[in-house]
C-alpha cells in the first residue's frame, strides 16, 4: 500500500503581515503559528510522514528542523515553485507515495481528524478542496455581473492522488491553485465542513484565530 505524505508550506516572508519575522513564526497562545500544523500532522493517523517547506535562510540555520524534529525542504521563489520542490522531494524520498495533503502554515486551525478525513476521501476521489460558499454579492471585471452560485472559494488544506498531481503540476503556470492544473475529468470532492478555518494575513488576524481556538475549545467541553 502506498504512503500518504503531508506538506506544510512555510516558505513565505509575509510581506503584508508587516512583522520583523515571517508570520508563521509569530506566536498564538505562546506557540509559533507553524507548530499548530506540525502538531496536527504528527498526530494524524493516516500520515506516514510529512515535510516542511521553508525559505533559504531557515534552510541554512536549521532551527525548525532542529527544534521540531521535522524534515525541511527549501522552497522556491513562488508558491508554485515551493510546491514543485515539495513534489520533487516526495517523488525522490517516497517513491511509493500514493496520496498527499498540503496545508499553509498561515492556516493554524487544521486538526489531525481533518487530515485523516481528507486522506480517506482520496480513496474515492482524485483531489479534495476545502471549499466555502460565497455569501456576498459577486462582481466580475469582465462582465460586471456574476452569479455567485457558479463559484466557490478555495482554501488550504487540499489533498491529491500523488501520481496525478505530480504528472500535471507545472510550477511556471499562471494558475495559483494546484487543482486548477488537473484535467477537467478528474474527480473532485468539495469539502464544505471546515467551517472555522482561517488564514492569517495581517497582524490583527492573530486575534481572530485566538477567538476561533477558544470557541473550538469551549465547544469540546
Amino acid at each position: 500500500m502506498g504512503k500518504s505524505i503531508g506538506i506544510i508550506l512555510a516558505g513565505g516572508i509575509g510581506s503584508r503581515f508587516g512583522a520583523d519575522k515571517p508570520k508563521q513564526y509569530c506566536t498564538i497562545f505562546g506557540k509559533e503559528m507553524i507548530q499548530y500544523s506540525i502538531d496536527a500532522f504528527k498526530d494524524a493517523k493516516t500520515i506516514d510522514d510529512f515535510i516542511v517547506i521553508v525559505d533559504h535562510a531557515e534552510m541554512e540555520n536549521g532551527r525548525i528542523a532542529r527544534e521540531y524534529g521535522v524534515t525541511t525542504v527549501e522552497g522556491g521563489k513562488t508558491r508554485n515553485g515551493s510546491f514543485k520542490n515539495a513534489l520533487n522531494y516526495i517523488a525522490s524520498a517516497y517513491p511509493d507515495c500514493e496520496k498527499i495533503i498540503e496545508n499553509n502554515a498561515a492556516c493554524p486551525m487544521i486538526t489531525p481528524d481533518l487530515i485523516d478525513e481528507f486522506i480517506t476521501l482520496l480513496d474515492d476521489y482524485d483531489f479534495v478542496n476545502t471549499a466555502y460558499k460565497i455569501t456576498d454579492a459577486l462582481g466580475s471585471y469582465k462582465d460586471r455581473i456574476a452569479n455567485r452560485e457558479d463559484f466557490y472559494l478555495i482554501q488550504a488544506p487540499d489533498a491529491y492522488r500523488f501520481p496525478l498531481i505530480y504528472r500535471y503540476f507545472d510550477e511556471n503556470s499562471e494558475l495559483c491553485h494546484p487543482a486548477h492544473q488537473l484535467p477537467l475529468d478528474t474527480k473532485e470532492y468539495r469539502y464544505f465542513g471546515y467551517t472555522d478555518n482561517f488564514k492569517v494575513t495581517y497582524p490583527e488576524d492573530i486575534k481572530v484565530v485566538e477567538v476561533l481556538m477558544e470557541r473550538r475549545k469551549n465547544i469540546k467541553k
